[in-house]
């Protein structure tokens, strides 16, 4: 029995063994290094920290922070970091956070913009300014900050009364120049200049308010969630628990995008709705405060975007009138807010209207049609019964004393406790305790009542004469105040 030789590798085999061993051996080499980098960083967090915080040149002033953690795939933890401007006011504050960095950046030394890859705060305090072409910038918080659900109105402070539309304009550009002087040198702690931004920030259970258009926004409980690439676009989700400032209310949700890519300023496609707004903040003249909602959809660009939207109102308090399941259409281009296809239960019947209300003198003006409107339901002591049809009109100049109600009424057949009649007209005002009646008709069968006016201001009755005319139109007799008391 023949035995044949034992086969041997070929060389070339045995050379790639070797050449597979030693880049096996390199590969782990290499992996036990970054390891070992990676460990030395997180242990040296805070050294990066300092460094990178250093050498940015996009917040003005210094930052600090109590205590930094990082783990060896760029996730950093940090307590109480405090960003001062050059004069030791803080500008931001934040108890707790944390960031993400790319790796490559700090293994380089190569810190820039887009190094911070997410970034969230937790409890922060955070103020934020728009400039007229939507460019931000961080400032100080102001101590309205505090105050989130109070109104932060200059018409409290600055008087108002006997002022046309155009002086109030005027009012208004001075005071707000004024605090634009003031504040402006404190507007220019965030360079960003062409720098590219691509990161995810978030908010959580945070304070912010925002200077935009000169109006003052604060809100609380912010839960915030944007995706920001300044070469492209921004996606944004927030949610606010409750807000002040210019407006007063419960909520707010946010929602949408925002496109970098034009030429021009960036173009928004956004959703907001806003909760249980205090009318009596916007300046609605009238001392109401029943709660409305307003969702609106914001379109092009975002210095001035065109909003549409919807209005809801469970109920409408105004002199003399109870509305109930108040909804219609909202227009806003600004800084007017525009009503159109409202409608609105009232005693019975239906209200439709329109108006419009301008943000920045807080004028507004409604008109309205009233049918069917059931007077045992506006005046149930007062045992009139009838169906009545009424236009309204409200003019206001921002403020109860500047408030006026006016319009006419008709009304079919009814009765006043056991006397029947054919039909009630007139017309009316109602300016702040000031009610009156004009060109009164009452038709009754065979004689018809007419009077010019009567008036009721401040709870006191002032007559004109009382006529009664026969079915032909003959003067029958004439009451005055005196012979009615």
């Amino acid at each position: 029995m023949r035995i044949g030789k034992k086969l041997q590798p070929m060389p070339f085999l045995r050379r790639h063994a070797r050449a597979g061993k030693r880049a096996l051996f390199v590969l782990l080499l290499l992996c036990a290094g970054l390891l070992l980098t990676l460990e030395l960083l997180s242990r040296g967090a805070a050294m990066i920290f300092n460094r990178a915080v250093t050498n940015q040149d996009m917040l003005r002033g210094s930052i600090t922070a109590e205590r930094v953690l990082a783990d060896p795939f760029g996730h950093v933890r940090f307590e109480n970091l405090d960003w001062k401007d050059p004069d030791g006011d803080t500008i931001l504050f934040v108890p707790s956070g944390s960031f993400q960095v790319r790796l490559w950046d700090v293994l380089t030394k190569n810190f820039k913009a887009t190094t911070l890859q997410e970034i969230t705060l937790n409890d922060a305090e955070v103020s934020v300014h728009f400039s007229d072409d939507m460019k931000v910038d961080f400032i100080r918080p102001t101590p309205a900050m505090k105050h989130v659900n109070k109104e932060d109105d200059w018409m409290d402070k600055v008087s108002i009364n006997g002022l046309n539309e155009e002086q109030r304009k005027q009012l208004g550009a001075r005071k707000r120049e004024r605090r634009q002087h003031r504040l402006e040198k404190n507007w220019s702690n965030f360079n960003r200049g062409d720098r590219r931004i691509h990161t995810k920030l978030r908010l959580n259970n945070c304070k912010v308010e925002v200077f935009v258009k000169h109006r003052h926004y604060l809100m609380d409980r912010v839960q915030l969630y944007a995706d920001i690439n300044t070469d492209d676009a921004m996606h944004i989700d927030a949610s606010a628990g409750g807000f002040g400032g210019t407006m007063i209310g419960q909520g707010i949700t946010l929602r949408g995008d925002i496109d970098f890519r034009s030429q021009d300023l960036p173009v928004c496609d956004l959703s907001l709705a806003l909760y249980e707004v205090d009318p009596s903040s916007l300046g609605f003249g009238l001392n109401i405060h029943d709660k409305m909602t307003l969702s609106t959809h914001f379109t092009g660009s975002l210095a001035n975007p065109d909003g549409v939207g919807v209005l809801q109102m469970k109920e409408l308090h105004i002199p003399a009138l109870h509305f109930t399941n108040v909804t219609g259409d909202i227009f806003y281009k600004d800084p007017k807010l525009t009503f159109k296809n409202v409608h609105a239960n009232v005693y019975g019947g239906t209200l439709d209207a329109v108006g419009d209300y301008d943000l920045d003198t807080r004028y507004y003006h409604l008109r309205g049609h009233g049918t069917k409107l059931r007077t045992r339901d506006a005046f149930p002591k007062d045992h009139l019964s009838c169906l009545v049809d009424m236009d309204i009109e409200i003019d206001s100049k921002g403020s109860a004393k500047d408030t006026i109600t006016s319009g006419t009424f008709t009304s079919g057949k009814g009765h006043y406790r056991l006397l029947p009649f054919e039909r009630l007209a007139g017309r009316f005002t109602n300016a702040y305790k000031d009610l009156h009646f004009y060109d009164v008709a009452i038709d009754l069968a065979g004689v018809h009542i007419r009077t010019d006016a009567f008036r009721i201001q401040h709870g006191k009755l002032t007559l004109a004469p009382i006529r009664l005319f026969d079915a032909r139109g003959n003067l029958l007799t004439t009451f005055d105040q005196d012979d009615i008391q």
